[in-house]
């Protein structure tokens, strides 16, 4: 994988989660006070997330052609490791928030 598909892959994951993240802050327009707050709580986990990958997507964007061979499977590994985890946190969310969302 090339560094511009990797950055794109990223792109396209932090994209993803936002729409999700923001679709998220909306619903919590409508609901009652103790779904606010579960719905703040999600929100409060999955922001600092996002941010730590788009933190990664900045990293990798930053980084020098000529050392990309060197961190190419660092960053790759790392990445869908963050992801995973963004994922799981998102999995985590909605199953405890469902109701929202139907």
């Amino acid at each position: 994988m090339t560094k511009e598909e990797l950055l794109a892959k990223m792109q396209a994951t932090i994209d993803e989660q936002q729409v999700k993240l923001e679709s998220l802050k909306d619903k919590a327009i409508d609901e009652s006070h103790e779904a606010l707050d579960d719905m703040r709580a999600a929100i409060a986990d999955l922001e600092p997330k996002l941010e730590q990958a788009k933190a990664k997507a900045k990293e990798l964007a930053e980084s020098a052609d000529d050392v990309w061979d060197d961190v190419k499977e660092s960053l790759e590994s790392g990445w869908d490791e963050a992801t995973s985890k963004l994922e799981e946190g998102w999995n985590s969310v909605t199953s405890s928030v469902k109701s929202f969302f139907s």
